[in-house]
């Protein structure tokens, strides 16, 4: 039914799609399930341009004019995706439903046409598949104005691509020497990624508006095709780019992954060296030290440091090298460091007189008692029912 191309790409693009699934609990920031939404709307894209490109569609007019919905979404979930890659813990945004506002737009405007009889489905396929000025053109919805809804697509994903771009342009120090094999491969895969889009974009824009030729049913799905086969390759030859940037690595034959906070970088050899220009890190650490002062996020006792990357927006292989080194302290040990701190302010209030230390540690933060008593005598080198004696103070 299709060519050889297609047929290759389709079965690759499955494989990748259900390697993604199952890997996608691999990395702690989860990236991996938006990475695999990306791919099943290319990989459904070509399905229903093949369809289409075979007459194939006759037989199923089901799937007629899905295809751009999928469309619409590809890129989305591709910045969501990046941004998650480069940011874990903000997967999603109060305004990130904005982004799928232009494909409900079209779902609902050609509702008439999705919810008619196979009859009069079949007779608009017929003719669009006939025509392919009208095959663009979209005649069958509410809004009746030829080819908008794919005129929209393209500018709409054009401007997604401005952000996408400049999410990786932010991020670029990332390719720096000492940043690691594995993110250097992650971070060449989003640009492959992105560079392997924009021929779904470009052509598309000149071909509808110049009428170009080439810009056929059988273009697009050697586009698609080309997309999926890269995308499938360059996964399936590095599979490691699977648990995104570190600090989200594994350790070497085992299904385990190291976690980064267990040990100071500067004492763990299996994590490469991080640097930042001075005058960054000394931006990112007066950041850091305003947001603890003003926000103070330690109260909340689940609080991580992919919180804290979303909350004031530095990716988290920054932040942790950083505690690592500059505060040679880890995640948790840093946190705790700010609950003894407030414990010992809150603790000289009225209004807390009353209550026993476990309480008032609960206040500053910390979950439990063998927590709390370990931070302090880290801190302090005294346990806090010593250190409250000398400070004069009866409970």
């Amino acid at each position: 039914m299709f060519k050889p191309l297609p047929e290759i790409a389709l079965i690759l693009g499955v494989i990748i799609v259900i390697i993604l699934l199952i890997y996608r609990k691999r990395s702690i920031n989860n990236s991996n399930t938006l990475l695999s939404v990306s791919i099943f709307c290319i990989l459904y894209m070509l399905f229903v341009n093949q369809l289409n490109f075979s007459r194939e569609m006759l037989n199923y007019p089901v799937f007629s004019r899905t295809g751009n919905i999928a469309g619409f979404l590809v890129i989305p979930f591709l910045y969501l995706y990046t941004r998650n890659s480069f940011y874990p813990g903000i997967k999603w945004k109060k305004n990130d439903w904005l982004l799928f506002i232009p494909a409900l737009f079209y779902c609902i405007d050609l509702a008439p046409f999705f919810l008619s009889d196979n009859a009069y489905k079949i007779s608009q396929i017929r003719a669009n598949l006939d025509d392919q000025s009208r095959n663009v053109s979209i005649q069958e919805g509410w809004l009746g104005i030829d080819g908008f809804h794919y005129i929209f697509m393209y500018v709409w994903s054009f401007f997604l691509m401005i952000l996408q771009a400049r999410l990786i342009i932010r991020n670029k120090h990332i390719l720096k020497e000492g940043s690691g094999s594995m993110n250097y491969k992650l971070f060449w895969f989003i640009i492959t990624l992105t560079v392997l889009h924009l021929p779904l974009i470009f052509p598309g824009i000149f071909g509808l508006i110049l009428h170009l030729k080439w810009y056929t049913i059988r273009f697009n799905g050697t586009i698609l095709s080309i997309h999926l086969i890269v995308s499938a390759l360059f996964i399936l030859f590095s599979p490691r780019i699977l648990y995104g940037f570190f600090p989200q690595m594994v350790v070497p034959n085992s299904k385990k992954q190291l976690e980064i906070e267990d040990k100071p970088l500067y004492e763990n050899p299996s994590i490469p060296k991080f640097s930042l220009p001075e005058e960054e890190l000394q931006n990112t650490i007066e950041k850091m030290s305003l947001f603890m002062d003003k926000e103070k996020p330690y109260l909340n006792q689940n609080y991580s440091i992919h919180d804290l990357s979303r909350d004031i927006n530095i990716p988290v292989y920054q932040l942790s090298p950083i505690i690592n080194n500059y505060y040679q302290s880890n995640f948790n040990t840093w946190l705790n460091k700010f609950r003894v701190e407030y414990f010992i302010q809150i603790s000289q209030r009225e209004d807390m007189k009353g209550l026993t230390l476990d309480a008032i540690a609960k206040e500053a933060g910390f979950t439990n008692r063998t927590t709390f008593t370990n931070a302090f005598k880290k801190e302090k080198g005294t346990t806090p029912g010593q250190f409250v004696k000398t400070l004069s103070i009866s409970y």
